[in-house]
């Protein structure tokens, strides 16, 4: 790529060279949970294209949307996900095809995993849509969904990820180059962890829809309403583990202290003075490190790497009484969801066929969400092992003077990295005006679809991000977005841009989000409730609410904008509506 005086180009370099036309529609939604931010040059060179778009495009031939002729027929252009402007876009399309040849329809993929967005293009329809062999395929795999306990796939996917991470070699036993070697050969396992991502993710419809197609309109009632907390969701359990946390610092008067000074730099001093809560908070970053913000890009910090993120997390948390535990508020969901169930079930009363279906539907809701999740883990724990290593590498660098950081490195190409450890001057030059490169995209409002068919707009032609001007909604109003986790709560509004930025979040105030991933689920502990501008209800950090019992709304286009910071609101997560009480 090449700019002038921070314009960006047309050929950034880690851009798809074309989109799929035969699965045209693409979106940021759901990839904008995960991968908010432009992705680092390394993360996608390394890892993402060369393995994850066709890993993301085989796993949905296994599971049977597509055929594997469908899956690879252009492999300049895998019909999973795609790069544009430096963002991931997801497939509409492909996505799509699960639902129709299903049975289920393509709008109720869009309401699942997209939130039925007015601007997104419709389907069209297409000769091959109803190809009877991947029809039939994913009908088996369809009544697989509604009926399995058990997933061998994704179990073999987490026990690699988890001897890949309990393996990691001496890394100060390894040169650069060695290091480079090791986080190369990790890159190919997300071919096959993402099988389990797509499925069990992709799957995770299959019972919403099920549930949805029973409940008496009338009622006024959600499927997500009677799902509740799944009770087995991986990506909700740093939140349990952090409260522990949070509880050992709330007993203690020195450790109330050390955190009222701050956490920055904290962690050589609880070693040295706080040796037990040093070796709690240490086997937590073991078991939970590799989490942390946009934790699907490569060069972005993990809990391991940055600490003081999730020590910033049990900051927060601290102040919470213990009756407001995760574990109190996952009870009182799970009793809200057993009343809706109890509701939808005296409505059927009469119906064996439709009650065995509402609990088959039900059971496997609560199963795939957690599956879900746990593919997604999968593959984050094997991305975190080579974000590690590499990490190593530009520490050393930086200690020689060669970069001006750590995380420069990941502004390298994978072609570049051998010249790097081996003549660091020869690059070095190069990632430091990329990585000026890379943050001029952070500036660009890139488009929430595309349509590989339409003519690529000019990067130039693309509008900036706007600063939050518009009018903000007034006192009285009621704004409408979608309903992803049940509950009412009121509070103060408190906008939060950055899960690291949370010093003026105080216990019972309502996070207001453009978007969350699960790394900022901890924080949701300490919210009364969540409103996030871009999800649907089975976007990651929606399941996650759910199983910590905390009312959510998502979808609300511009929730940063609207919502003034500092106003009294009532978010209702099962009417999926935030009311501007008063103005702070």
């Amino acid at each position: 790529m090449t700019t002038t005086h921070g314009q960006v180009s047309d050929d950034w370099c880690v851009d798809s060279p074309k989109l799929n036309e035969r699965f045209p529609v693409y979106t940021r939604f759901n990839a904008n949970d995960v991968l908010p931010d432009p992705i680092t040059p390394l993360g996608a060179d390394l890892i993402w294209t060369p393995h994850i778009l066709p890993g993301f495009s085989n796993a949905y031939a296994q599971m049977g949307c597509i055929s594997v002729a469908e899956a690879n027929v252009d492999q300049d252009a895998f019909p999973a996900a795609g790069f544009r402007y430096g963002h991931m876009y997801v497939n509409v399309t492909t996505a799509r095809l699960t639902g129709i040849r299903a049975g289920m329809g393509w709008e109720a993929i869009d309401a699942s995993f997209f939130g039925s967005h007015p601007d997104a293009p419709p389907h069209e329809d297409h000769p091959d849509d109803g190809d009877p062999v991947v029809m039939e395929a994913l009908a088996q795999r369809t009544q697989w969904t509604l009926t399995t306990s058990s997933f061998p796939e994704l179990e073999e996917d987490t026990r690699i990820a988890d001897r890949l991470r309990e393996q990691r070699p001496d890394f100060d036993q390894m040169s650069n180059y060695a290091l480079v070697a090791y986080a190369r050969s990790l890159a190919p396992y997300e071919r096959m962890t993402w099988r389990g991502e797509l499925i069990g993710g992709a799957q995770a419809a299959i019972g919403p829809a099920v549930i949805g197609s029973l409940i008496p309109p009338d009622m006024g009632l959600s499927p997500f309403d009677l799902v509740g907390p799944a009770g087995d969701v991986v990506s909700a359990q740093p939140s349990y583990a952090l409260w522990d946390l949070s509880r050992i610092v709330r007993g203690d008067a020195a450790l109330m202290e050390l955190f009222d000074a701050g956490v920055e730099g904290m962690v050589p001093w609880l070693k040295d003075h706080h040796p037990d809560f040093h070796q709690k908070f240490m086997a937590f970053l073991g078991e939970f490190g590799y989490r942390g913000p946009s934790e699907w890009d490569l060069g972005a910090d993990s809990w391991e790497t940055k600490p003081e993120l999730p020590l910033a997390l049990i900051d927060r948390m601290r102040f919470l009484d213990d009756e407001q535990s995760p574990a109190a508020r996952r009870a009182a969901g799970t009793q809200a969801a057993e009343a809706a169930v109890a509701r939808v079930m005296e409505a059927l009363a009469g119906s064996e066929e439709g009650l065995a279906t509402l609990r088959m539907g039900l059971d496997s809701a609560r199963r795939f969400a957690g599956y879900r999740e746990l593919g997604k883990s999968n593959c984050i724990k094997v991305i975190n092992e080579a974000r590690v290593a590499l990490r190593e590498v530009g520490k050393r660098l930086t200690a020689e003077g060669h970069l001006d950081h750590p995380q420069q490195v990941f502004m390298a190409l994978d072609s570049e990295l051998d010249r790097l450890v081996l003549q660091p001057e020869l690059v070095t030059d190069i990632l430091k005006q990329r990585e000026q490169d890379w943050k001029a995209y952070f500036d660009i409002e890139v488009p929430l679809f595309l349509d590989a068919r339409a003519p690529r707009v000019p990067v130039a032609d693309v509008p900036r991000k706007a600063r939050e001007s518009g009018t903000a909604a007034e006192v009285g109003q009621t704004l409408q977005a979608i309903g992803a986790a049940s509950g009412t709560a009121s509070g103060r509004a408190r906008i939060i841009t950055d899960p690291s930025a949370i010093a003026e979040f105080e216990p019972g105030d309502v996070l207001i989000a453009p978007q969350t991933d699960p790394s900022w689920t901890p924080l949701f502990v300490v919210a009364s409730a969540v409103v996030v501008g871009v999800g649907a209800p089975n976007s990651h950090a929606m399941i996650v609410s759910r199983e910590l019992g905390i009312p959510c709304v998502a979808g609300l286009e511009g929730a940063t904008r609207l919502i003034p910071d500092g106003a009294t609101v009532t978010v209702d997560g099962s009417a999926g509506t935030v009311t501007i009480d008063s103005l702070g």
